[in-house]
């Protein structure tokens, strides 16, 4: 069984991006089926393994429990959804394989579909017994029957069947599921489920039968004849599902065959890097197959941005996106000229540059393995830290002192900022340079950033309390903070081999935020873009409006002399001073 999931490249993408909020109605008629199919079979091994569970306490309790569980599936109705569902399921997942152009897929999408092709070999065998038998002979598939009948030859591949089955499904509503928020707070809880479940049915399967077999007091009623009528049945309803498959495979070898035979059009990516391709596949497969990194975290199924690329040159050779790409694109805002790659089926030449960051494995090519090598704008908070009066402070002074002082004071300041998910983009004389927030979004972002502020000026009050007689000005420091959008790269002649940094207005405004604390008499000025975004609280700063050239609107700042009153939220959203 398989929830519709999500997926990524072959790693995930760097920093939360904006996705369109799914839901089971949501997607093109396949993807909804597929969903619906999907839910109703994880309904059903939901129940039938709460089921099994019942054995920690008894073979009874197993059977009054299947009194439930047969009145919901058992039934004209309930068996013909169940049918409907698991055929719809399998029909719809053979028809996506078919669909793809390469089997270059992340390891976890990968593992899901050889479980998912696994599922039937076992499956079929059992439902040939608990369903055919019961419509063919009348056969009762009650707890006494099945666990006699499988106990104890068959009841390690049951046990492997029931793990499979439950992975598989897991996978699925797990990558599903991330694309709500909501689903982000429940995640250890569900976890938790995933585990705890499979180990109370196994326990409870393996507890009943073996209480079965040591009564030894069950007379199975299936007869010889009627389980040669078994194998039978799972040898032919084997060969036609499992040829479905092969062909299905088979597809995908001869698709991508014809691609090495017969590629027509050139994409071309940022950097010089350009490849051949034959019209038909996705943007996104032609992607992997040439081992290009692009995000892409529900599957290419329309249901978030992160595949979306820049479209530089050939939009126009492009077909008007569909229902489910148009209604992405219209919730992020994007411009015309984003599309997104799990959509677009590329018929002529196209110039494309990728916007969400991925790492990519270590077998890309060089020119590509790093996503920042393309140049991503994203929003941050960019922190600038200066140790104030460095020249007046060094008259003097012996240089052994000097550099100790120096690097005592960049050192610990550093591993504030990442102790708190900062970067350090780069040590700028006596000052530090450092961005927030491109692993864990805006929010999270500044409320890392205030929390490192926090941290160095507790260094700042260590460092003034230790430096010695030989120093007789006080050490201070001044911290300037902004959020904004800024384009972060990799900046060097080779692009991947230059260090991360942030480009854009939000950087010179976090500096100029910096010396403001000089005319203040301050230690951190601070943006109320970044308290707004943390939503914290700072109830004994200043406030103050500067002028940022080239903007008509002046910027509204908070000055601190001291953060022992600022409030900032945690992870969590409760209060931490």
């Amino acid at each position: 069984m398989t929830v519709p999931q999500t997926q990524t490249s072959s790693a995930q993408p760097a920093a939360p991006q904006a996705k369109a909020r799914s839901g089971p109605g949501q997607g093109n008629w396949r993807q909804r089926l597929r969903l619906w199919s999907g839910l109703v079979l994880f309904v059903f091994c939901l129940s039938h393994f709460l089921n099994h569970s019942l054995g920690v306490i008894s073979v009874a309790a197993m059977e009054q429990g299947s009194l439930w569980h047969y009145w919901v599936w058992r039934n004209p109705v309930g068996e013909t959804l169940l049918l409907l569902a698991a055929l719809t399921h399998v029909t719809l997942a053979l028809w996506r394989t078919a669909k793809r152009s390469t089997l270059k897929i992340p390891r976890w999408e990968f593992a899901q579909l050889v479980l998912g092709l696994y599922i039937p070999w076992t499956l079929i065998p059992h439902v040939s017994v608990t369903m055919g038998l019961a419509n063919e002979f009348g056969f009762i598939p009650s707890y006494h029957q099945m666990l006699t009948l499988l106990w104890p030859d068959l009841g390690f591949m049951q046990i492997v069947l029931l793990v499979v089955v439950w992975t598989h499904s897991m996978i699925g509503l797990h990558f599903w599921l991330r694309l709500y928020p909501w689903y982000q707070r429940f995640r250890s809880a569900a976890f938790a489920f995933a585990i705890t479940l499979p180990v109370l049915a196994i326990w409870g399967f393996i507890e009943g039968a073996r209480r079965l077999a040591l009564a030894k007091d069950v007379k199975v009623k299936v007869t010889p004849d009627q389980m040669d009528w078994v194998y039978a049945a799972t040898t032919q309803i084997r060969a036609v599902v499992f040829g479905l498959i092969a062909v299905s495979l088979i597809v995908i070898l001869i698709r991508y065959i014809a691609n090495l035979s017969s590629r027509r059009l050139t994409i071309t990516y940022p950097g010089g890097l350009a490849i051949k391709a034959k019209p038909g596949a996705t943007l996104l497969e032609i992607s992997r197959m040439n081992n290009v990194p692009i995000a892409s975290v529900c599957g290419g199924r329309a249901r978030c941005s992160t595949c979306r690329v820049k479209v530089l040159e050939g939009m126009g050779v492009l077909d008007d996106p569909a229902k489910p790409e148009a209604a992405v694109l219209g919730r992020i805002s994007a411009g015309d000229d984003v599309r997104l790659a799990c959509q677009i089926r590329p018929q002529k030449n196209i110039h494309v540059q990728p916007l969400v960051p991925v790492k990519a494995s270590a077998t890309t090519k060089e020119n590509v393995k790093d996503a920042y090598y393309w140049g991503v704008e994203q929003d941050v908070v960019v922190m600038f830290v200066d140790l104030r009066n460095f020249t007046k402070i060094t008259e003097a002074q012996l240089a052994y002192d000097v550099v100790h002082l120096l690097n005592s004071y960049l050192d610990q300041s550093a591993a504030a900022i990442r102790a708190e998910g900062g970067y350090v983009d780069k040590f700028i004389g006596d000052g530090i340079m450092a961005i927030f927030g491109m692993d864990t979004g805006p929010k999270y972002g500044a409320r890392q950033a205030l929390r490192a502020c926090k941290r160095i000026e507790q260094i700042m009050k260590s460092l003034d309390a230790e430096k010695g007689p030989q120093f007789q000005d006080p050490i201070r420091l001044g911290i300037g903070l902004h959020f904004g959008p800024a384009i972060l790269g990799r900046i060097g002649s080779t692009g991947s081999s230059g260090g991360l940094t942030a480009l854009g207005d939000v950087v010179n405004t976090a500096s100029r935020l910096e010396t403001e604390n000089k005319t203040h008499n301050s230690f951190l000025a601070v943006s109320k873009a970044v308290i707004d975004a943390a939503e914290a609280t700072v109830p004994d700063a200043e406030t103050a409006e500067i002028k940022i050239r080239g903007k008509e609107i002046p910027l509204q700042i908070f000055t601190m002399t001291g953060l022992d009153t600022v409030l900032v939220p945690d992870g969590e959203g409760a209060d931490s001073k």
